[in-house]
Formats: structure tokens, C-alpha cells, sequence
């Protein structure tokens, strides 16, 4: 981080009838010299379209290459930490639950899965009309509004899927649910068709996305400044305090006390002020409003 900067998020949510589709939507807002920047790690999460307003970022895409210099950039599920670097301005972000995902961005999940990408064909060109209409308008709750207008358009039909989605999607905030073969048992799915589920809409392997829920739901208290020790913070899917060791280390890339001592503005921000807006504090952990049926 160079210069003196202030990194600020404010979450809405979106019209109710898109409350199980879209998780949230969010401004964030990096303010300081032109030359400051500020450098953070984006915990594994959901996928999200972020659309640049007044600002420059930098993100690293699963090869470690820098993407820069997009108005509008989809960013797929992830697996694992990414690493941003944001200058002063603004960025408007929608994040999206996995049916969501399905039913507004229509890409399977898998195929962007740890990946940043320019929205193309009639997505892209909708977006790119969408940003426009975005940058007319100088309240931020009349974008939220244009927002709301946008996707309910693009939610008209649903998916035939929608039954098997929220099952997977319920069945994976279950703490108390750690193995396939439960996942299997909790959906009535296949172990095939739940494979096919979780990558189309989910963009891992059912193995892979419990392992990362299990991660997440520690992260969140752990994050949170919790002042227990440790070990009483891990989630029961855990062995031990090294299990939880390895796992921190494959999906944010460090260990958790190189992880604390950093600065953290952004993800800070983002955690506080999303708990207070939305109830959760890591996207990655978003109930869906109506349930499963």
C-alpha cells in the first residue's frame, strides 16, 4: 500500500424477487492521492460482476497474469484467494448466488471457475449498454434501481434445474454435513448428477466445494477477531488445528497469521459492512431467501 487511503463498501440488497438470485450488490469506494493503491486478497467466493465507474483495479487471474482495463469483468467461483490492487474511485459489484449464476449470467459455472473474463455476445453487449446508463446517473440508489430493473428482465424463465440447485445450495451451509456421500443422501441426487450440478452451477467438485465451505465458515469467525484461541474457532469438520492449517494455506495462499497481520482494507470493509446489511459476512456463506422448494 503506498499513500494515505480510506476503503469504504456499502452493501444493498436487491428488489425481493431477486433476493435468491443475486446475494447483494455493492459499492466500493477506494479514496485517497492518484498514485495510492491499495492491496488485498479476496477470499474464496460466489461469482461476481464488477463494473468500474471512477476507478482502476488489478486482479490476477488463476495463471497469475494481471487483468486491468475492463469497464465491466465477470469474475467466476473461486477456489482459492485472489489477489487486487485498487487505485482511488469507484466499483460497482453484483454478486451472485450459484442459481443465480445459472439463471442471469447463463455460463456454466465451471467454465470461468477461478477465472476473471469480459462478458461477450448479447451479455456483454447489454452490460456494456447497462454501464452506460449507470454513469447517467449520479445517485447511488438509483443505480441499485437500475440494477434491479436489468436482472429482472434477464430472471424471466428461470431454469429447469432450480429444484436441484437450492438443494445442493442447502445442503452446503449444513455444518453438520461434511461427506459426498451426505451430500448425496441430503439432495436425493445422484453422485453423477450432483457432479454435474455442482460444476455446471457451483464451478467445483461437490469434494471441493464442501472442503471450501468448511474453510469459509472458520474464516468468517476467524476473521471477525474472534478472541478465542484457535482451536475453538475451527469448524467441526475439522481434524485439528493443523488441518485447518493446510487447508488456510491451499486456499488463501499463506498461513493464518501472515493472513492477520495484513492490512486487510478491503476485505475489512467488505466483511463488516456486509454483516451489518446482509446477516453474513463472506458471500460464500449467503442462505437463500425462500428456502429449497
Amino acid at each position: 500500500m503506498s499513500g494515505q487511503i480510506a476503503v469504504s463498501m456499502r452493501f444493498r440488497v436487491p428488489a425481493e424477487s431477486l433476493r435468491d438470485l443475486i446475494t447483494s450488490y455493492y459499492m466500493i469506494e477506494v479514496q485517497g492521492p492518484p498514485a495510492a493503491t491499495v492491496e488485498d486478497l479476496l477470499q474464496p467466493e460466489w461469482g461476481n460482476l464488477r463494473i468500474r465507474l471512477r476507478s482502476e483495479w488489478q486482479a490476477l487471474d488463476d495463471e497469475g497474469r494481471p487483468v486491468e482495463g475492463l469497464n465491466a469483468a465477470l469474475f467466476g467461483p473461486t477456489s482459492h484467494a485472489r489477489p487486487v490492487i485498487a487505485r482511488p474511485g469507484k466499483l460497482l459489484g453484483i454478486g451472485f448466488t450459484p442459481l443465480g449464476w445459472t439463471i442471469l449470467i447463463r455460463t456454466p459455472a465451471d467454465a470461468l471457475a477461478d477465472a476473471i473474463a469480459e462478458p461477450q455476445g448479447e451479455l456483454g453487449e447489454s452490460i456494456a449498454a447497462l454501464r452506460e446508463d449507470l454513469l447517467q446517473e449520479t445517485a447511488e440508489e438509483a443505480m441499485f434501481a437500475r440494477l434491479d430493473a436489468f436482472f429482472e428482465e434477464r430472471a424471466h424463465g428461470g431454469n429447469r434445474k432450480e429444484a436441484q440447485i437450492r438443494a445442493v445450495h442447502a445442503a452446503l451451509l449444513d455444518p453438520e454435513l461434511a461427506t459426498v456421500e451426505g451430500l448425496v443422501g441430503r439432495t436425493g441426487l445422484s453422485q453423477s448428477v450432483l457432479g454435474r450440478v455442482c460444476m455446471r452451477s457451483f464451478g467445483f467438485t461437490p469434494k471441493l466445494l464442501l472442503q471450501r465451505q468448511r474453510f469459509l465458515r472458520t474464516l468468517a469467525v476467524l476473521a471477525n477477531g474472534d478472541p478465542r484461541p484457535i482451536g475453538q474457532l475451527l469448524d467441526g469438520a475439522y481434524v485439528d488445528h493443523s488441518h485447518f492449517n493446510r487447508d488456510f494455506k491451499r486456499f488463501m495462499g499463506l498461513s493464518p497469521s501472515e493472513y492477520l497481520a495484513m492490512p486487510r482494507l478491503i476485505l475489512k470493509a467488505a466483511m463488516g459492512s456486509r454483516d451489518r446489511a446482509l446477516g453474513a459476512a463472506l458471500q460464500g456463506l449467503h442462505e437463500l431467501a425462500t428456502g429449497t422448494s
